[in-house]
């Protein structure tokens, strides 16, 4: 490799203090967002036993692979 084509850079620190708080906010962000979706899924599991459990019979809307009631 000729020095013509090297590069000549200087080491930076790869953590500083704002890496390290969007790592954390980042973190922190997704957390929340995990515990509402964890919440709302057992929220809908909740609904389907209870309603195998009480022979309620649902009238499907969502014709989508995502629905509760066609998953299970």
């Amino acid at each position: 490799m000729a020095f013509s084509t090297a590069y000549n850079y200087s080491e930076r620190s790869i953590f500083n203090m704002q890496t390290l708080i969007e790592a954390l906010r980042l973190i922190i962000v997704n957390l929340i967002l995990a515990f509402i979706f964890v919440f709302l899924a057992l929220e809908e599991v909740d609904w389907a036993l209870l309603s195998f459990r009480e022979k309620m019979d649902d009238i499907v809307i969502d014709q989508t692979t995502w629905n509760i009631k066609t998953i299970f």
